[in-house]
């Protein structure tokens, strides 16, 4: 079992429709399914200069860090194994333009409406976290 902390970002435009990024068909853990920005987190680093770069980095420009939102603890099984640890999420803002993202991984991504989730295959645990943020209304 691989144990993997990590930094996730709800990142939320002017309209509060949630940015999303989907995986490419070759990721290990989550092929073809919509999941938060966010990367690993390595031990002793700082969760929110780690978000910063992480963010910067695939998404080409600065994103406003907000407030801490939870840990959350998860489980994956996929076919290689099991990978579990915890996410450090943090409430975000992108007050940019659709046309200032410019991904650097990933087959693409979406601004999605809470009204469109149920419409994606998104991560079980992003799913989780997102039913909670909304307070069960997903």
């Amino acid at each position: 079992m691989e144990q993997r902390d990590a930094v996730a970002a709800i990142i939320l435009n002017k309209k509060n429709e949630i940015l999303l990024q989907k995986k490419d068909l070759g990721h290990p853990w989550t092929p073809g399914e919509w999941c938060f920005f966010g990367g690993k987190l390595e031990e002793g680093k700082n969760p929110i200069e780690t978000l910063r770069e992480i963010l910067k980095r695939k998404l080409g420009n600065e994103i406003e860090i907000g407030k801490f939102f939870k840990i959350y603890f998860y489980k994956i099984e996929y076919p290689g194994g099991i990978l579990n640890g915890r996410d450090y999420i943090y409430i975000c803002k992108f007050n940019g333009e659709v046309s200032d993202i410019k991904i650097n991984e990933g087959a693409g991504f979406v601004f999605l409406d809470k009204s469109e989730l149920d419409l994606h295959p998104i991560t079980k645990h992003g799913l989780e976290i997102l039913k909670e943020y909304f307070g069960g209304l997903v």
